[in-house]
């Protein structure tokens, strides 16, 4: 991963976001964050996964395929039984919209990586209860 993709993953703000859009909680890559330890506990759950399927390979995609994509996580999601919460990552670079996805609560880290690989993402944000939150690369990034 380059330099400057690296920085852009650790300047972005991953918010976790109510039904109407309204921001419940904001996670940042090797900080912990009580408000998302707050989502979790109020589903009683012990870790989150940030994962999207936008702008696969981090490159600027159309936004009819970024909305199919996100559907087909969607449905993945319910069809798994997972509690998936509206997410929204912002970047510093203001050329740089908003990434939809979703904050998967208790989603195992391998499972979230194979979805990575299948939905061709460069990593997930993963956040345990108590801890700080950890950018994990995906094999998507591997040579």
């Amino acid at each position: 991963m380059s330099d400057e993709l690296l920085a852009a993953y650790r300047a972005t703000r991953y918010a976790v976001l109510d039904v109407d859009g309204g921001m419940l909680a904001e996670a940042r890559i090797g900080e912990h964050r009580p408000d998302v330890d707050a989502v979790l506990d109020a589903h009683g759950a012990t870790s989150g996964v940030f994962i999207t399927a936008w702008n696969p390979r981090s490159a600027p995609t159309h936004d009819d395929v970024n909305a199919d994509a996100h559907a087909r996580m969607a449905g993945l999601f319910a069809a798994r039984g997972f509690v998936a919460l509206p997410h929204a990552g912002f970047g510093e670079d203001p050329a740089w919209r908003a990434e939809h996805g979703f904050f998967v609560l208790d989603l195992p880290e391998q499972a979230a990586l194979r979805l990575a690989v299948e939905f061709a993402q460069n990593a997930v944000v993963v956040v345990r209860r108590g801890e700080s939150a950890q950018l994990v690369l995906s094999d998507v990034m591997k040579p």
